[in-house]
């Protein structure tokens, strides 16, 4: 049949296919009348005597939009007399912070796939007073590898409009519209260490007490305002989404050498109110535990959990940049004298689960629910996270359960949907196998590593989410994506249909059963069956249902020992041996969860489950040949 079809026309199909999606999206929806996506021109890098910047005819075409960890202050100056509905929109790469005449109003955007951006809308009426009011965005574009913001070159492109005037713009050249301003104020420190393997770079200040007179003072003689470049076109998508809780929390408790304890694990921004009588180094650190002896360490999740700060003498309000996760906040003075005051954390998390609610009788499951809806608040920000400290990744099989939690909380797919979407918007993803899906996106994976099993958790998510949603028109986008990941799945196949020697990191769960990936796994061929089973429902693949079938009950043959299911088989002299000793716990709850086994099939185990395994089974010395 393919041989019929000529390479011209199959390379069409390929191309709608991959843009039935974002063509049901809007993507490049009109968001803006005149601005454009701009970054500070990459010809400034030297100063003058005066300690101004300079032009040179040298600077890198497009460099300044690839610098690592550098940081543009925007700001328009609006004169808010008699607006009627004034409206910023915006979109950065990578991470921006909006304020209004010194006041925080926002952090963002939305993350997205490679090479789309979502765009964001504040309303500014309740923001601006009558008379001049500047706006004021910081944009940091890192440009590195990592798993929560992904590396593309920095820009950003912001207007706001009153109706069909328009108050200010990002463009190069003023024209008939005002422009948005842009500096170099050089206070974060750009040579630093990233945070973590999965994070970009931590944060380091060096700061006078009028770091903040650019985004509050007209006349602030500090913002020299530099030439824009115009950077190449983004692809803009909707945000989509609710936007985020801001709360302030405070602590609860100082537990004494500046350590200070909040009520709960908390994310957001942390800030403090400092005022130095000499020059004062301090350092923030952080982390969501003490350790036994009650001291904290800030690298115990295998993170640089600091923030520097060098202060000229002065009165400061300093807040970071980035979101942390924190319960315990030590405040340390390194060097000088100040008193520091007030630390809080300004919130970042979902907002979109006042509605849920739960009360009992039981206090303990009561708690239960609270520190539920608290954990899905913070890793359920704009995509579903594993979580919001370390890596703050969107990964599939998590996923898959967040959904659900999801619904469940704030009674919308908005989220997800956002989560899902981001695997169908690229044409294709770099550094991994064609087919083969990211284990967690939007995110950047050089090294070329991925889980197939997280793949597979994909495809099991698309079922219940168009149950939860009603979403056929993502159901249908994603099946080239689907397809192409049953045709990687094939040269794998073995003679009995089951995977065998999959590549890459083997995941079934963070136990034993990860010791037992070689060969033939018996979870992972579990969860290949019940994929199959999924797609056959979804796109009416009867031959699928058929294939799926077949590999259960092969499974079951081989894996069932009479007592337990076992998690592998290797061959030996070219035949295929269950490993009957390698039999784990995860591998028996796999096995009925997928269909695989049912309590009637196997009323004897489920009894087991049900009746024997539990938290105590070690203690009680249940089953010990079955690792927990």
């Amino acid at each position: 049949m393919m041989k019929k079809i000529s390479f011209t026309m199959l390379c069409f199909l390929v191309f709608c296919q991959l843009n039935i999606w974002s063509s049901s999206i809007e993507v490049n929806a009109p968001f803006f009348k005149k601005a454009i996506p701009v970054w500070i021109d990459s010809r400034y890098s030297t100063k003058n005597k005066e300690g101004r910047f300079e032009m040179t005819t040298s600077g890198r075409h497009y460099g300044k939009q690839i610098e690592k960890n550098l940081t543009v202050y925007f700001r328009a100056i609006v004169d808010g007399t008699d607006l009627q509905n004034p409206l910023l929109r915006l979109t950065a790469s990578s991470n921006y912070r909006l304020s209004v005449n010194g006041e925080f109003l926002g952090h963002g955007p939305c993350v997205a796939a490679h090479n789309y951006y979502r765009v964001d809308e504040y309303e500014l009426k309740e923001k601006l007073t009558p008379g001049e009011n500047i706006i004021a965005i910081e944009v940091t574009g890192y440009n590195i590898y990592n798993y929560y913001l992904i590396n593309q070159p920095a820009f950003l492109q912001a207007e706001i409009t009153d109706g069909e005037r328009i108050l200010a713009a990002t463009k190069t050249q003023a024209g008939d519209d005002p422009l948005f301003q842009a500096t170099l104020l050089e206070q974060r420190v750009q040579d630093v260490p990233t945070y973590s393997f999965q994070r970009p770079f931590i944060e380091s200040y060096r700061l006078n007490s009028a770091f903040k007179d650019w985004m509050s003072v007209k006349g602030d003689s500090s913002f020299q305002s530099l030439q824009l470049e115009r950077t190449a076109h983004k692809n803009l998508i909707p945000r989509r989404v609710k936007y985020p809780d801001y709360t302030i929390r405070k602590p609860v408790e100082n537990r004494g050498d500046s350590v200070y304890r909040f009520e709960c694990n908390s994310t957001g921004f942390i800030g403090i109110e400092v005022n130095a009588t000499t020059p004062t180094k301090i350092t923030l650190s952080w982390d969501e535990i003490l350790n036994d002896q009650g001291v904290l360490n800030p690298q115990r999740l295998n993170a640089l959990s600091y923030i520097y700060y060098d202060l000229e003498p002065g009165i400061y309000t300093l807040e970071s940049f980035e979101p942390y996760t924190l319960q315990y906040l030590q405040v340390k003075i390194d060097e000088g004298s100040c008193k520091v005051t007030s630390p809080y954390i300004r919130q970042y998390v979902n907002s979109d689960i006042s509605r849920a609610f739960f009360n009992s009788s039981d206090s303990a499951i009561n708690k239960i629910f609270k520190a539920a809806v608290e954990t899905y608040k913070q890793n359920a920000l704009d995509i579903f996270m594993d979580c919001p400290s370390r890596e703050r990744a969107g990964w599939l099989c998590d996923s898959y359960f967040m959904g659900r939690v999801g619904f469940n909380l704030s009674g919308n797919t908005l989220i997800e949907t956002n989560f899902l979407e981001n695997f169908l918007l690229p044409g294709k993803f770099e550094f991994i196998p064609e087919g083969m899906l990211p284990m967690c996106y939007p995110s950047d994976h050089p090294n070329a590593n991925f889980i197939p099993n997280w793949a597979m958790w994909f495809v099991l998510e698309l079922q219940e989410y168009l149950e939860r949603s009603g979403n056929q028109a993502l159901i249908d986008a994603a099946k080239p994506r689907v397809m192409g990941l049953l045709d990687y799945f094939k040269p794998y196949e073995n003679e009995f249909g089951l995977l065998e020697n999959l590549e890459k990191w083997i995941f079934v769960e963070w136990s034993k059963a990860n010791s037992f990936v070689q060969g033939v796994n018996y979870p992972t061929n579990m969860l290949y069956a019940k994929m199959l089973l999924t797609v056959a429902t979804l796109y009416d693949q009867p031959s699928l249902r058929e294939k799926a079938v077949r590999i259960q009950e092969f499974i079951r043959k081989q894996s069932y020992n009479g007592n337990f299911f076992t998690d592998n088989a290797i061959r030996i002299d070219g035949k295929l041996v269950p490993q009957t000793a390698n039999c784990t716990e995860t591998c028996q709850y796999y096995a009925f969860f997928l269909g695989t086994a049912t309590p009637e099939k196997y009323p004897e185990l489920w009894h087991k489950l049900v009746q024997d395994f539990g938290p105590d089974r070690g203690e009680k010395n249940i089953y010990p040949e079955i690792y927990p």
